[in-house]
């Protein structure tokens, strides 16, 4: 699904929540759909979290299902 999304330029992008960028900060996720920055997340991780890498791939699932199935 990743790759399927990547081809077709959707990306699942980690912005922090906190100006600085300092290592081990709070981030929140958006899909970023060809470029446009579509859907901002509202829940909060934390950066190299277990948490965070299944909400990535929950996302890109979703991503899939909404923008190349449903296209």
């Amino acid at each position: 699904m990743q790759e399927a999304c990547w081809y077709e330029h959707i990306y699942v992008v980690q912005k922090p929540t906190k100006r600085g960028g300092q290592k081990g900060s709070d981030v929140k996720l958006h899909i970023d759909y060809k470029g446009k920055g579509i859907l901002e997340g509202k829940e909060i991780y934390r950066q190299n979290s277990k948490e965070l890498v299944e909400a990535i791939e929950i996302a890109y699932k979703y991503a899939y299902e909404r923008f190349i199935l449903n296209s």
